[in-house]
């Protein structure tokens, strides 16, 4: 049984890259007939360009990682931020249960003193006046 690699996309150190005129990978060393029937290899295949195949993978994996980086960095900033928002959600709890403890107690007083008012009605001055 035969194991997949972790990324078909990411050349295998065993395997043999020829450059970018060549499509399809040749075989590792060791499945190599003994004897080699092949002609040689004219310079330009011969002598690949390594430059231009350096480019092309580190931009294949720099792709990759960048596609892995992009989730990772969005699930650190929603813990984050879920984080931030906890805190303040915190903080500003304890300030509104003041303001609201303060506005309560206002509104009961008031309250308290009208209904006293319509209780206890303010002395009424008569209008005689006495001399």
């Amino acid at each position: 049984m035969s194991q997949q690699p972790f990324d078909p996309g990411i050349p295998l150190l065993t395997e043999v890259l020829l450059g970018p005129d060549v499509t399809e990978p040749v075989a590792p060393a060791a499945a190599a007939p003994a004897v080699e029937t092949t002609p040689a290899l004219p310079p330009s295949i011969a002598q690949p360009d390594w430059d231009v195949i350096e480019a092309r993978l580190t931009q294949r994996i720099l792709h990759q990682v960048q596609g892995k980086i992009d989730h990772l960095l969005e699930e650190r900033i929603a813990h984050v931020l879920q984080t931030a928002l906890q805190n303040a959600l915190i903080g500003m709890r304890g300030a509104l249960r003041e303001d609201l403890q303060q506005s309560l107690e206002q509104i009961v007083a008031h309250a308290v003193s009208h209904e006293l008012g319509h209780l206890h009605p303010p002395a009424q001055q008569s209008s005689h006046s006495y001399p």
